[in-house]
């Protein structure tokens, strides 16, 4: 049996003033299946990267007490025959910490599965893979070049010789096709400091490679997105940092726009 469900996004809004928000649970109701329930994050580590000057005990207790909030109301919900009003009730607009989105409806056939999957889509952004975040600053990239009148001077390209290539989204050829400039996105924030270290140990790989073969670009710039200085993941980006500059790269941040039209226009 299907079901329509309800389900609104908890948010954590610390600073009213900017109206900054990042994305902490879902609360899920569903009545023809009798169902109301809701997940809550509490992993701090994620949220440090959007609200870096922010005490993580305000969160810590924050999220304890409001987990205790909604477990009252699921607790309210199994008992009264006004569920709707219950979860009507707990989504109203408050200034809070933690607010919810607007309310949207979903079918279901197991609500308890739509809960979870709902959770790792907007919460812990399953969706969200390497090859995603890359491709989210290769657009930003695109665009500030399309801005600039670039576009027609960067384009996407293969790197290396003969079966043995690997495919950059900006380069700047010369009259032999060969790439001398090369802008490419590299995403190394994740959270896993091993998967930093193997991620730029793929490129430092290919570039040793073109080295080898005499096709490496005269100039490389990745437009990276890295960890916070203050985490133990840093340091392995450092490494990978300091690996791949040896290597003749040029490091910028990938929303660093001044830096990367420095390279981009430069002869």
């Amino acid at each position: 049996m299907t079901h329509v469900a309800r389900y609104s996004i908890i948010r954590f809004l610390p600073y009213a003033e900017t109206e900054e928000f990042a994305n902490v649970g879902i609360v899920l109701y569903a009545p023809t299946a009798r169902f109301f329930d809701f997940q809550l994050s509490n992993k701090w580590r994620r949220l440090s990267g959007f609200f870096d000057k922010l005490d993580r005990r305000v969160f810590a207790q924050g999220v304890a007490a409001f987990s205790e909030e909604l477990a009252r109301t699921r607790e309210m919900a199994g008992q009264e025959s006004s569920a709707q009003w219950v979860f009507d009730d707990l989504v109203r607009p408050r200034e809070a910490l933690f607010r919810f989105s607007a309310v949207r409806a979903v079918v279901a056939e197991s609500p308890q599965a739509k809960l979870q999957e709902l959770f790792d889509h907007y919460v812990e952004h399953d969706f969200a893979t390497p090859e995603y975040q890359e491709k989210l600053i290769e657009k930003a990239v695109r665009g500030v070049l399309r801005r600039e009148g670039l576009s027609a001077r960067y384009q996407s390209a293969k790197l290396g010789v003969d079966g043995l290539q690997f495919k950059v989204p900006f380069a700047e050829l010369d009259a032999d096709g060969k790439a001398v400039r090369v802008i490419k996105p590299m995403h190394l924030a994740y959270e896993d400091p091993l998967r930093i270290l193997d991620h730029g140990n793929q490129w430092l790989g290919r570039l040793r490679h073109l080295q080898r073969v005499k096709a490496m670009p005269r100039s490389m710039l990745l437009a990276v997105t890295q960890p916070p200085v203050d985490t133990d993941r840093f340091g392995a980006f450092e490494e990978v940092r300091r690996d791949l500059t040896n290597m003749g790269a040029v490091f910028a941040a990938s929303n660093d726009e001044l830096a990367l039209l420095n390279f981009a226009q430069a002869a």
